[in-house]
């Protein structure tokens, strides 16, 4: 699997994982105002995810992220030494 690539053009697993999880909600959120439509015939109806799924979806990918990115931007102290 090809990962999205960051900031610093490394490929990233939580950064992948976040945008796929955005693009589902958010196109959960697009067929579900369309709610149905009709197709010669077959017939596609859409219902919405509960709000209380996707928001927990949408947090724990992002927050994922989020603390892994500020993980790797803290300076690493504990191999420095004084001189």
């Amino acid at each position: 699997m090809k990962w999205i690539k960051n900031t610093k053009g490394n490929p990233d697993a939580m950064l992948t994982f976040a945008a796929i999880s955005f693009s589902v909600v958010t196109f959960n959120i697009l067929l579900s105002t369309l709610g149905h439509f009709e197709l010669n015939e077959l017939k596609f109806s859409f219902s919405s995810m509960d709000s209380g799924t996707m928001t927990a979806y949408l947090a724990a990918t992002f927050g994922a992220y989020v603390t892994r990115r500020w993980t790797d931007a803290r300076p690493n102290t504990e191999n420095k030494t004084d001189a």
